[in-house]
């Protein structure tokens, strides 16, 4: 986590900018928020687990990440929500205390027991019927690369049936979509709003599994 924390703590100041002040930044954006519109309530007690610099948190009452200075960053763009440095396997928070949690762009960086912990955290902050939403690279997408990148630390990927077996029986997986199913980097700029409308279509039907990205929303039970 420390490794994490560190990279984090030197992307802030220009972490907004960098990954989302682009085409290809608002491509993902608008996927992740259509996604958001149909899974989520933006009015129930939610939890923006490792909340970065706060995007999204138009969705989110609460935010929590490990990195002191993206929390920084995030409470001067949302100063009316409430934020806090801590772990996401120990979160501090009290039991049964949100309806809802979103994670994203986190589980990627971890290894599949400590992702295992951050579910169950989440299993104890939530609600009974409370709704979490992860998302993660897609392990099918990955197999079909030719080149893996080694040494980063954002290598991390699974599948649907891998994360049915982390969650366990205490959770069901009530949706899934994909998102980034075209190699977008590699699209003219000037093509990549109308790609999207595509985009979105494909990461709803049995191709999702090759989109770079699987979102799932899983119910506590």
């Amino acid at each position: 986590m420390s490794s994490i924390k560190s990279y984090y703590d030197q992307l802030a100041p220009q972490y907004d900018q960098d990954r989302f002040g682009n085409s290809y930044g608002a491509y993902i954006h608008a996927q992740e928020e259509g996604i958001f519109k149909r899974w989520l309530s933006n009015t129930a007690p939610t939890l923006s687990l490792a909340c970065g610099t706060g995007r999204l948190m138009e969705w989110a009452t609460h935010g929590l990440d490990i990195s002191e200075v993206m929390v920084e960053e995030a409470q001067k763009k949302f100063p009316q929500k409430s934020f806090v440095v801590g772990d996401a396997i120990q979160t501090n928070f009290p039991d049964v205390y949100f309806v809802q949690i979103f994670s994203l762009h986190f589980l990627m960086h971890l290894p599949k027991d400590i992702i295992k912990l951050v579910i169950a955290e989440a299993h104890r902050i939530l609600v009974s019927g409370g709704i979490l939403v992860i998302d993660f690279p897609s392990s099918k997408r990955r197999q079909l690369l030719t080149h893996h990148q080694k040494g980063w630390h954002g290598a991390s990927d699974l599948s649907i049936k891998e994360i049915e077996q982390i969650a366990g029986n205490k959770w069901k997986i009530e949706s899934s979509q994909g998102v980034a199913f075209f190699p977008i980097h590699r699209v003219p700029v000037k093509m990549r709003k109308c790609l999207r409308l595509l985009d979105d279509l494909i990461c709803r039907t049995p191709l999702k599994a090759f989109a770079s990205y699987t979102f799932v929303k899983m119910r506590k039970v």
